[in-house]
């Protein structure tokens, strides 16, 4: 069964961007929240590595910098806020789709950003309800969403987002081959929703013998064949 037998690829795209950009804000919380106690007393060049990872494209000289940048800049396309408005503007055009009860977990989790922005608030634990409102999207989504392509393609976007992020910050083989199971299984019932040519090369490089995410080329171009693998 293919995307246009049920979905038009309109929609197709925005429930895997949905899924993506949900699973992008989950994952950031995730890694602030590890290096926050470096970023209590450190020096920007204790966790510089971390978040040149997370955001190449900014330049912090202070630690509130990087806190406040990362959270709450909605120029900065990896901060947040950014992913929470982006996940946001998808779903309200899906709302009939994921249901309002879904939707209603990211409205809440971009309040809570907004009102801590205006306070300008560095602590990330003030940001914990956020984790677990993106982690009751997903329950909702599971329990509410009657059609299974749209819980297919969201998860399919959920799944692609943490193979990237995995791969960025050299999360271990187990780890990121056990996501990549389920994207493919989770894809099963959705017909060429994959480039079989990227698929190819992915199944190749992941695995335990080729797999080196020591080298920059490998992540490179892990990174791009992950990218592209999905045809919406």
């Amino acid at each position: 069964m293919g995307i246009n037998d049920i979905i038009s690829v309109m929609k197709a795209n925005r429930l895997y961007w949905l899924g993506r950009y949900e699973e992008r804000v989950y994952f950031t919380l995730h890694l602030l929240r590890k290096c926050y106690d470096k970023m209590i007393d450190g020096e920007i060049k204790d966790y510089e590595d971390f978040w040149k990872r997370l955001d190449p494209t900014e330049s912090y000289s202070t630690p509130q910098e990087f806190s406040l940048g990362m959270m709450y800049d909605e120029k900065n396309p990896c901060s947040i806020i950014s992913e929470l408005n982006c996940a946001k503007d998808n779903a309200i055009l899906l709302r009939e789709d994921i249901t309002s009860e879904t939707l209603s977990y990211i409205e809440m989790s971009t309040a809570l950003m907004k009102q801590c922005a205006s306070e300008k608030a560095t602590n990330i634990t003030l940001l914990q309800p956020v984790t677990d409102w993106s982690l009751a999207f997903w329950g909702s989504a599971i329990e509410r969403i009657i059609n299974p392509q749209i819980i297919a393609l969201m998860l399919i976007g959920k799944y692609v987002e943490e193979i990237d992020m995995l791969v960025r910050f050299d999360y271990p083989f187990i780890r990121i081959m056990a996501v990549y199971n389920k994207l493919k299984q989770t894809a099963t019932d959705i017909k060429d929703i994959f480039d079989s040519i990227i698929e190819q090369q992915l199944d190749i490089m992941l695995t335990e013998e080729q797999y080196d995410n020591r080298t920059d080329d490998y992540k490179i171009r892990m990174l791009n064949f992950i990218n592209h693998l999905v045809l919406v």
